[in-house]
C-alpha cells in the first residue's frame, strides 16, 4: 500500500511582518493621544483648583472686611453717646476717631481713607482676633481660622453744614491669608484684599 504525499510549499509573504508594523504605529499614536488627553484633564483640573481657591480667598477677603466694618461702626455708635469701646480686651479706641477735617460725605475726595499714609502702623484700627473669630453667640469659635493680616478700619466724623449731615464715614479692609499688607507703606502689593464702606448718621 503505497501514499502519495502532496508537499505543498509554503511561501511567506511580508505582509504579515507590515500588519505587525501597522499595529506598531497605531498603538503608538493611540498612547500620544491618551496621554494629550491625560495631560488636559490635568490641566483643567489645576485651572478649576487655582479658580476655586481664588474665589475663596476674595471670599475670606470680603468677610474679614465686614468684620472690621462691624467692629467700627460699633465704636462709633459708642463715641456718639460719648462712651470708649471696650470689649474684647480694647481701650482708648475713641482716639483713633478722625475729627479733624471732618467730611461732607463719602465722596469727598479728601476723605483719609484715600490716603495710604492713613493706614500706616497703627493709625487705623486693627480688629483683635478674639472679635474675628466669635461666633453668632457671642463666644470665640475655636475652630474658625485665624487671619495672618488683622482686619482694619478707619473712622472720619462727615459734618456737612450745607445738608446738615453728621455722622461717621466707616471704612474697612479685609485681607484673605494670601494676601500681602505692609505696614509701613499701608498697601498691599499681592492676594486677595476687599474693601467695604457704610456711613452712620444721627
Amino acid at each position: 500500500m503505497t501514499s502519495n504525499l502532496l508537499i505543498t510549499p509554503v511561501w511567506r509573504s511580508g505582509r504579515a511582518r507590515g500588519e505587525r508594523g501597522v499595529v506598531l504605529v497605531v498603538s503608538l499614536i493611540l498612547i500620544v493621544i491618551l496621554s494629550l488627553l491625560g495631560t488636559f484633564a490635568i490641566r483643567n483640573a489645576t485651572q478649576s483648583e487655582r479658580s476655586i481657591n481664588g474665589v475663596r480667598s476674595a471670599e475670606v477677603a470680603r468677610e474679614a472686611a465686614e468684620t472690621a466694618l462691624r467692629f467700627c461702626e460699633q465704636i462709633a455708635m459708642f463715641d456718639g453717646d460719648g462712651k470708649d469701646y471696650s470689649e474684647f480686651g480694647t481701650s482708648g479706641l475713641r482716639t483713633k476717631i478722625i475729627a479733624v477735617p471732618t467730611v461732607a460725605s463719602e465722596l469727598d475726595t479728601s476723605a483719609a481713607w484715600r490716603s495710604a499714609d492713613s493706614w500706616k502702623g497703627d493709625s487705623a484700627i486693627a480688629v483683635p482676633a478674639a472679635y474675628s473669630t466669635k461666633n453668632s453667640g457671642g463666644t470665640v469659635d475655636d475652630d474658625a481660622a485665624a487671619l495672618t493680616t488683622a482686619p482694619l478700619c478707619l473712622i472720619q466724623k462727615i459734618d456737612n453744614t450745607t445738608t446738615k449731615l453728621q455722622g461717621y464715614l466707616i471704612t474697612a479692609r479685609g485681607f484673605a491669608n494670601n494676601a500681602s499688607f505692609n505696614s509701613t507703606t499701608g498697601k498691599t502689593s499681592q492676594g486677595a484684599e476687599a474693601w467695604l464702606q457704610s456711613v452712620l448718621t444721627r
